[in-house]
Parts: C-alpha cells; structure tokens; sequence
C-alpha cells in the first residue's frame, strides 16, 4: 500500500481550495513566503488582494505540533501582499488518508479535523476553546474566506469613520444654528426629524460616497480622487464633488451616491467645502486601511446614528447572528446548482425592512461562496445578482443608502444598470391618503415608490420630491426563492407614549400625526385580514404574513422575530400559517440572560430565528420542527458557521416525548454550546414551548407532566399522575380592564385598601409582602353610580384564590395566593374559581410546589429572563394543574392541613427553589404526603428543582447568595 507523505497532503488540499477558492492564490510547501524568514516554510499559504494571509498547518493525527506551528505563524507578514499573518489554521488528516491510492478523491470525502488562532491584543485566541471542528475541505474553505478578513484594518477603518463623521457632524450642528432652514431641508431628504443623529447621519452618507469616489478612483475613466476634487488648492470643492459624483452616476452607483449629491446640493459652497475636506481624510484613511470587502463596516455605523429607532422598533442584526441565518437558509434552499450563474441569477431574494442590508449581505456572501466552490466566478455574478436577484425595501432613505453601498461594496469594481433597492411611501402622501411602507405589498405585487435608488434612467428628481424618481416597484405575490428580515416588532396597540402625542406607536414614526397613525393603523388592518397579523403581535406578524405572500411554492422564509413568535397567544395566527404551509421548520433561539438573549443589537427582549420552506406541489406541511436552544448568541463569523454545519449535518435525534433525557448535544470543539430537539408545531393557541431551553431534559420532565406522567431525570419510567388544563378543574376570573377601564364600561372606581372595604381587590405586585401563601388585598373598588348591575356580576367572579399574572421568577416567591376572603383579581392577581372551595388551599399548594411552578413556567411567555407573563384567555387557561378533582377527600383534607402549615412560613423568590428549605419541605408535602410518592420521587422532585433554578430564563442573571445549596 502506498503512504502519503504529508507534503504530498499538503499539496494536494491546496489543489483543491484552489479550485474552490479561484480569486485567492494557494501555495503549498513553498519558501520565501514569510517576510524576513526565507526557512519557514507554511504548509498552506492562501493570500487574496483586499484579504489578510491565512496560513494553514497541517500534519496526520494525533498533529502532536500543529497547535504550536499555526500559532506561531501569527503576526508574520506574508511576502505577497505585505500584510500581517492575523489566522492560522491548525489542521489534522485522518490517519486513512496516509493510505489513500488516490489522494485527491480521498481527501475530497474526508473529515477533517481544524481549529482557528486568531491574534487578539496581541496574544493568540483558539476557536474552539478546546478540541476540534470537524469537517470536509468546503468547510475548510468557507473557514479561510471568514477569517482571512482583516480584523485590525476592519477596527482601524471603523474607528476613522466614527470619528470623521463625529467631526463633520458639528459643522452641521454650527449650520443649525446659523441655516437652520437648510438643516430642515436636509432631514427632509432623509426622512427624519432635524435632531443630532439626523445631522450625523447626513454626514456618513457623503462619507460613505467619498470612500466609495476613493475606491472607484482609476477603476473607471474620469473618475477623479479626493484629492482632485477637494484638496486643499481646489477651489471650489462642492462643485467640483458634484461634477465627480455626476460621472460617477453615469456609471450608475445610484444607492450610494444619490442621497448624497442632493445633501451636498443644499449646502452653502463654503459649509461643503468645510465637509468635503474634513471627511476627506477620513475617505483616505479608511481606504488606507484596506477593507473593500468588509461589508459590514458601513452597516455598523448607520446603527449608531438611526434615529427613530423608538417607534419603528428596528435593531441592527448582529453581523454573526445574520450570518448564521442566512447560512441556514441558503442550506434550505433546494434545487438550486450554485455552479451555473444563470440558474443563480434566476433566484428572487427579497428583504422588506432591509435596514442596513445585513441579512442580503449575509445571503450574497453565502451564495457567492457557494459559486465560487463551485469553480464560478463571482465577479461576473456581480452584475446580476444587483439586478435581478436581490430585492430591498424600507422606508428609510438612509437605510436603503447604506443597503445599496454594502451590496455595492462586495465588487466595487463591477458596474450594473439598475437595482432593486426602494425606498417605500410611509405616511401622509400629497394626495390625502397615506401609505404604510412595505406593507403596502400585502395588497398588491406592485407599489409607486418614493424612491428607486437604482434606475438611473427613471432616478432624475432629488430624494425628497415626488418625480419622475417614482417608479412602480415590482414584487410579485408567489415570486421570490428566499425572504429574509428582521422587521420592526412595535405593536399598533400600544398607548403608553400617548402624552407624546403618540397614539398608535407602530406608525409614529417621521412625527405623524394622531390622525395619521390612526388612519395607517386601518389601512393595515385591512389589508392583512385574514393573514397572519395581530395587532398584539405587532408589526412582525403583518411581515410574516408578507414573506409568505412572496414566497412561491419550496420557497424559504428566514426571519429575526421576537421569541413570543412561539408562545405568544397573539402570534397564534402566524404558527397557524407555518403549520400549515411549511416544512422542514428550524427555531433557533438562545438561553442566555440579559442582553444576550437577543440577535439583534440594543435589544432587551429573546429573539428567535425562525426558518421554513414554504410546501411545493403535493408535500406535506410539517409537524414537527427542530427547535434549537442555543447557549449564547454566536460571537464570531466562525462560530456561526460551526453552530450552522452542526445543525445542518446532525444525523441524531431527540424529541420532546422521549422522556428525560436531554437534547442532541451542539458541540463546538469540546465545548457544549447548544441542544437540538424535534417537537411538534401543530398546537396553536398554547404556543410551541421547546425553545429557548437549556437542558432540554427540563422540558421533556415540564412536556410530560402536562401529559400526566410524571417522568424525572434520571428516573428509568414515568409515574401517572391526573393532570388537566385548568379551565377544566375550574374558572379564570375577568381581565382588570373589565373592572375599572372606562373603554370596556368598568363598573368600578379603585381606591386604598379598607379593611372594611365592601369590594376588596387584590390588584398589584409587591414582592415583599408576597412571601406567603395568603395575602392581603391591597386596593378596594366602589361601584360607579348607574352600574350597579354590571358590578354584582363581575362581583360574582370574585374568589380567594388568584393567579400570578407575571411573575418575576428572581423577586417574587408565588405562582398563586389566597385571600382570606373572597376579593376581585387586578392586572397582576387574576382570580380562578372552583366549583368546590375545597379545591381552593389544595390549588394554592400545588401552585407553589416545583412541580407546580415547572408548569407555570412552561406554558408562560418566557421572552424577558427571568419573568413568565400569562394571558388572561389562553395561557392561564391552558396552564396543567393537578386535577383536585381527582383526590380523595382524605387528600384534600391533607392539603388542607398542609396550607394551615405554610400559612405563616416565607418562601424565597422563586429561582431559589432549589435552595429553599421551605419550598423543600412543601415538595415533600406535596409528594409524599398528599400524593403518596416514595422518598426516590421527593428526590427527584428536588434535582428537578435545581435543574429548572438554573434555567437562563427563570435566574435572568441575577447572582445567587454563596450560601445557596440544594436542599433536599
């Protein structure tokens, strides 16, 4: 048998990435590669023009020296190109390779085992932490074309550009004072209100143009440098910028260079020129750096500068979070040979609420990629993939601006006709009506537009005037491969800002008006009847229903949502639509705490990736869907691409009904980062609740007791235990509104708390006082004169027992509470009533009990850590208790007992169940005492306590006391 040496592994892998890879140039077992070291000799050295070096450092297994080697090649400088050595990959060949007869065709099928060193601070970081990344000679690849980034330059560039767009900006701020009209004029082209960030934002616009002007300067004939049109012995640099931006556009690079001429067109000679030359340098700078193809860089910034972002709810995608979306949608994507550039440029990509163009971004690097493995050459894509295959929309003129310069930005060099970039009518138009962005495609495959940034036979007016700038953007129904988005989540429903002037916060957006808001609010509503929107669920939910709109049959959906997406009893509708019109369902979501929880930047709230194929002719919908519950959001490019490639290529399963024993593991190298479980999305009402878990076991045990098994971890068998919904065993109570709210004729007015009050109420939360199983009412109601009989009905709802409406796992101890006495239920303390009273000290109990706070938390809201919010008419009502019903009376008269017992006994917030030595002995009440269980389910019960303590979602975060131990 023939052995291969590792020279010839060497050079047959760079082969191949050179085929995969055709712009780079790939040297194997070369000299005279590292600057200043003639003798060291990189296995692989990969250079590309605009790209850091990657070097790899290859050896069979075990590869007892490939660490030490690739991380000493960081910091190097590679001969070719100068730059600086920032990745090396460390790389490990299957000890069958060695054996192979044919080399090349054994290394095309092997699993290669690699890790990534990359230089932070000057000291080397490995991804992963510890083991390996295991993959074929594509994920190899993919991993050079994400780190051969120039991170130092991406940096360098970044902080530049701040910094010039800072100090331009204060010559704007200097013009308000002194030109404030033609400040006024400036917002107006953007579509923003004159405030510091719309300034700013006006400047990173013309700083955007320069760097672009910078770049194109010597690609195209007559395309002058910065230095021509504003240096120091220019005259007159605003005329002479106009004339070069005007060349420039008969190129075309409308996206980028529109916006910006009409910005400079208002300002005075002497206030442009002022601009012009203060960003220059900036321009230069971020040119010097070298960073054509970091797409993102522009992005970036615009985020920090966005002004409305309050009313129109849109949070920047973090870069490696709209990587590892786009990365699972394009592997969704079917029937597509990303070798053929015509099949490629047949595809329809659309964005509706593009923003900073990141998630086409994401898409076009991820389809380019795949062409280029394919031996395709994506700079002859480039033209195409501008005019016919990527479509963005937003009403942001701005946004549409920095979407056009990213997509630009890939193949700067490479000049198209036309794009499919809009900026969307919103708000009062001339005419009286008013327009609703694009949401005004769920009505209709085509829209008069305010602006098309990319026809410049069509483009002739300035940005803010209704001219033959107005074009019909054509987005047909059934018509697109792939819709990716991240929209706006404001709800049309809330009230709160109303001081401001703001009635409908979902279109209060550009300072419209209350009418305004009120007549867009219609105008939605009408045209999403019988869709998927809800007003609750907010504006996400009329996008969901419009990429479904778009999408043709094996077409793929791929959006940022809020995590109530999947529980929320508002978004009912929208996993109605999934279930019944796509398959192969992925839910990606994350466990971690605070900010964490979100991909989005800036954004408090849990976020989930949610990504599906629309069924082609005579497939089944889904109904199951994988649901991932991630560790922590994706930090880098590569951990994206190792989180997607696990999923994608996971041969394991685990469903939510196996019984407790946890989630396919999503490893990173050594490292535990995630868990895969297949659960079923037919149920609408009670949401889909197996995502955003972290041991996964926790919610096979909360699945199955809802089942009436009482199935623990570690435990081999389930035990029977009778459950039921609640609106089985008993009532839930009226919503507060229905009290006291003049919009739904409440009979009563509220006051301080009597103990001689006719009408108590037990209406807020105060965590102190609720440390105990009975509380007090904490407000009385009076009855409105002439609503007598309406407040004798709703009087009869009242009870003792209420129900935790939104409870704070990490301040509040209860999921329920009695009252001595029969009160009304508030906005935080609902009531439930039993047929029986008896049932009433047994359901507080159980409650209370792990077992009974397992079940609240499971069917909750759970989108904020640490908090669980239910709905008055589904969550609460869903919500598994155990059946009293079922209990003998000897039982009942136990929990009896057993409420007597705690009624003066506190109990600590409820993450700290575990750790509470009363919760303990209520569990032990509970199990063994009312329902008969043996000492091994008590202990069960009491692991089961600390698994769910440690849930990301129930702590939130919040430290736990050093003398916090399981008590069992």
């Amino acid at each position: 048998m023939p052995r291969q040496t590792e020279p010839n592994a060497n050079n047959t892998l760079g082969g191949l990435l050179q085929g995969m890879m055709p712009r780079s140039r790939v040297r194997s077992e070369h000299t005279q590669a590292i600057a200043g070291h003639p003798g060291r000799r990189p296995d692989i050295l990969i250079t590309a023009e605009g790209r850091a070096p990657i070097v790899i450092e290859a050896e069979y297994m075990p590869g007892a020296n490939v660490e030490a080697e690739a991380r000493s090649r960081l910091g190097l400088e590679a001969t070719s190109g100068g730059r600086v050595i920032e990745a090396a990959i460390g790389l490990r060949y299957p000890e069958e390779i060695r054996q192979a007869d044919d080399l090349r065709a054994a290394l095309s099928k092997a699993r290669l085992s690699y890790c990534v060193f990359t230089e932070e601070n000057g000291e080397a970081s490995r991804f992963p932490d510890s083991g390996w990344m295991n993959g074929s000679v594509e994920d190899v690849a993919d991993m050079v074309r994400l780190v051969s980034v120039p991170q130092r330059a991406v940096e360098q560039a970044a902080d530049a550009l701040q910094e010039g767009i800072d100090g331009a900006a204060r010559i704007l701020d200097e013009m308000a004072e002194i030109r404030p009209f033609i400040i006024i004029e400036i917002a107006g082209l953007l579509g923003m209100a004159n405030v510091p960030q719309t300034r700013r934002m006006a400047c990173a616009i013309i700083a955007n143009a320069m760097v672009f002007q910078e770049r194109l300067a010597g690609m195209h004939e007559d395309v002058k440098t910065l230095s021509q049109v504003c240096g120091a012995d220019v005259s007159n640099p605003k005329e002479e910028a106009l004339a070069a931006w005007g060349d420039i556009l008969k190129v075309n690079y409308w996206a980028i260079f529109a916006i910006a001429r009409d910005i400079l067109l208002h300002m005075t000679a002497g206030d442009a020129a002022r601009v012009l030359r203060r960003l220059m340098k900036t321009a230069q700078d971020v040119n010097t750096a070298g960073v054509e193809n970091a797409h993102d860089l522009t992005g970036r910034i615009f985020q920090r500068l966005i002004a409305d972002r309050k009313y129109l709810a849109t949070f920047y995608t973090r870069p490696a979070s709209a990587s590892l979306l786009a990365r699972l949608a394009v592997s969704k994507m079917q029937n597509v040979d990303w070798a053929n550039a015509e099949a490629i440029g047949k595809l329809r990509i659309g964005d509706f609420a593009c923003g900073t163009g990141a998630l086409l971004s994401a898409v076009y690097e991820q389809i380019a990629a795949r062409h280029e493995r394919a031996g395709g050459d994506t700079a002859a894509l480039h033209k195409t993939m501008m005019e016919e295959v990527l479509y963005g929309c937003d009403v942001m003129p701005s946004a549409v601006h920095i979407t056009g310069s990213t997509l630009s930005g890939v193949e700067p060099s490479v000049g198209y006709e036309n794009s499919r970039l809009y900026t969307m009518p919103y708000g009062p138009m001339e005419d009286g009506s008013v327009a609703i962005g694009s949401l005004e495609l769920l009505q209709s495959s085509d829209v008069l537009t305010l602006i098309n940034l990319g026809d410049s036979a069509k483009r002739t007016g300035s940005a803010g005037e209704q001219t033959a700038a107005q074009v019909r953007a054509e987005v047909p129904d059934d018509g697109f491969d792939l819709v990716i988005m991240n929209p706006p989540f404001t709800s049309d429903t809330k009230h709160r800002d109303s001081a401001d002037g703001v009635l409908n916060a979902a279109f209060a957006a550009f300072d419209a008006s209350r009418s305004d808001q009120s007549k867009m609010a219609g105008r939605l509503k009408r045209f999403a009847a019988g869709m998927a929107y809800h007003g609750h669920a907010g504006l996400g939910s009329a996008f969901a229903s419009l990429a479904a709109r778009k999408l043709r049959p094996g077409g793929v959906i791929a959006m940022v949502l809020p995590f109530t997406a999947t529980n929320g009893s508002s978004w009912a509708k929208f996993r109605e639509l999934l279930a019944a019109q796509f398959t192969d369902l992925s839910i990606v979501s994350i466990t971690d705490k605070g900010h964490g929880i979100s991909f989005s930047s800036d954004t408090g709230i849990a976020e989930c990736l949610v990504i599906g194929r629309k069924t082609a002719l005579n497939e089944e919908p889904a109904a199951r869907g994988t649901f991932v519950s991630l560790r922590s959001r994706p930090a880098s490019f590569v951990e994206s691409q190792e989180i997607s490639s696990a999923i994608f290529n996971s041969e394991l399963s685990r469903s939510l009904e196996d019984g407790p024993y946890g989630g396919v593991p999503i490893f990173a190298g050594d490292d535990l980062v995630g868990e895969l479980l297949n659960a079923p999305v037919g149920i609408q009402e009670t949401g889909w609740k197996a995502g955003r878990i972290l041991d996964a076991s926790v919610a096979q045990t909360a699945h199955a007791l809802s089942t009436g098994r009482l199935w623990l971890p570690g435990q081999a068998h389930a035990q029977s235990l009778p459950i039921k919904l609640l609106k089985e065993v008993g009532e839930r109570g009226p919503d507060s509104q229905l009290l006291i709210s003049s919009s739904h004729q409440g009979p009563f007015y509220m006051a301080p708390a009597s103990e001689t009050a006719t009408y108590p109420a037990l209406w807020n939360h105060n965590a102190k006082s609720e440390k105990r199983i009975v509380s007090d009412p904490d407000v009385q109601l009076f009855v409105k004169p002439g609503m007598e009989d309406r407040a004798a009905t709703l009087w009869g709802t009242a009870s003792r027992v209420h129900l935790n409406r939104d409870f704070r796992f990490t301040s509040q101890a209860l999921a329920a509470t009695m009252t001595m006495h029969k009160s009304m239920g508030g906005v935080a303390w609902p009531t439930v009533l039993f047929d029986d009273h008896k049932l009433d000290s047994s359901f507080v109990i159980w409650c209370n009990t792990t077992l009974g706070l397992l079940e609240f938390w499971w069917t909750a809201n759970r989108q904020q850590s640490g908090r669980g919010r239910k709905t008055i008419r589904s969550s609460a009502e869903t919500l598994p208790v155990l059946d009293l019903r079922a209990l003998a009376d000897s039982q009942l008269r136990t929990a009896e007992s057993v409420f007597d017992e705690f009624r003066d006994k506190d109990l600590k917030p409820a993450y700290l169940a575990d750790a509470d030595p009363n919760r303990a002995l209520l569990d032990r009440r509970m199990v063994c005492d009312i329902l008969g269980f043996d000492e091994d389910i008590y202990a069960g019960v009491r692991r089961l306590a600390a698994k769910w303590c440690a849930e990301p979602s129930v702590h939130g975060g919040k430290p736990r006391p050093k003398n916090a131990k399981l008590v069992i």
